[in-house]
């Protein structure tokens, strides 16, 4: 059985335990991982170019990204 096919067949919350699972494994060893040069070329853009836009708090943030998230979900 495929990794895929494992991952297929998880609910929503399988697979946000088994996300949660990946990120501590990989944030544990830092040192194995790096990351693509893409990633620095985003944040020093994002630095020099900062938004315009207000600063929300967490929570709001959060939830701005869900319904943008679930937005892109209901036109696919």
């Amino acid at each position: 059985m495929s990794l895929e096919s494992i991952l297929s067949s998880l609910t929503p919350n399988e697979k946000l335990a088994a996300m949660n699972i990946l990120w501590r494994d990989l944030s544990a060893n830092a040192t194995d991982f790096q990351s693509p040069d893409w990633h620095g070329e985003v944040l020093d853009n994002r630095i020099a170019n900062p938004s315009a836009k207000p600063r929300l708090q967490l929570d709001d943030a959060f939830n701005d990204v869900r319904e943008r998230l679930d937005a892109r979900r209901t036109e696919g």
